[in-house]
């Protein structure tokens, strides 16, 4: 005797099948979101966030690279040694601001000496700057002053900096 028992599946309530349906549809929305973000700015968050200079942004990568470490020999360490100089500046102005009694003078002392490591560290970008520019060729500098003059106009630069021949 054959007993063949079919037990009836389970059926899945409608309301759930809309509910992760629904959950995809914003997790979808969200990820595009997000992708076409990152997408818009090349994936350089420096472009994302307008951190970076309009010149320097500019700049060929290569240019960029040899100004960095320009800036690192000069403050003796990069962006560690740089963010440890302005955190310690920082906590300056917090002593300054929770002293009893409170002395407008060091706080004003504080600050300076924030924005002093701040110049100085602009001041070494500067420098290296003007030096890489300087020993530019005509064509190369001539190709910068374009991309410079088109990203004033667009207030934003090209998506790759055109390389110069080699």
């Amino acid at each position: 005797m054959q007993m063949s028992q079919s037990t009836p599946r389970p059926r899945t309530r409608r309301s759930v099948k809309v509910v992760l349906i629904v959950s995809l549809a914003l997790n979808l929305a969200v990820a595009g979101l997000v992708l076409g973000a990152v997408m818009s700015h090349g994936g350089r968050p420096d472009l994302a966030h307008g951190r970076a200079d309009l010149l320097l942004r500019a700049l060929a990568p290569q240019d960029r690279r040899a100004i960095g470490t320009a800036v690192k020999e000069a403050q003796g360490g990069g962006r560690r040694a740089f963010r440890a100089a302005q955190t310690e500046a920082l906590q300056e102005v917090v002593a300054a601001l929770r002293a009893t009694p409170f002395e407008a003078e060091a706080l004003t002392g504080a600050l300076a000496a924030k924005s002093a490591h701040m110049s100085a560290t602009r001041a070494a970008a500067d420098a290296a700057l003007a030096k890489r520019l300087v020993a530019m060729e005509a064509p190369a500098r001539l190709a910068l002053a374009d991309r410079l003059q088109e990203a004033l106009m667009r207030r934003s630069l090209p998506r790759k900096p055109e390389r110069a021949a080699d």
